[in-house]
């Protein structure tokens, strides 16, 4: 199955609250928090870019996260 790495910006103070709620979501691989842009980094496996879909919109709505950006596996 493809990977996706879904980067996440969060507000002030909630990524760990913010990585807590995405580890429990089903088809994350691994999470863990960065420094940077960014404060979370989820991996996510897919069977379809539809399901990848409602996972990144599941995960924009957490509260606490502000913005995502998603790159996806390419397999050439």
């Amino acid at each position: 199955m493809p990977l996706a790495c879904i980067m996440i910006h969060c507000k002030p103070g909630t990524p760990p609250e913010v990585l807590k709620t995405v580890l429990g979501m089903g088809g994350i691989k691994r999470g863990f928090e960065v420094l940077g842009a960014f404060d979370v980094v989820a991996e996510c496996e897919f069977k379809s870019l539809e399901k990848l879909g409602m996972t990144v919109y599941s995960i924009a709505r957490i509260n606490g996260v502000v913005s995502t950006e998603t790159l996806i596996e390419t397999l050439l």
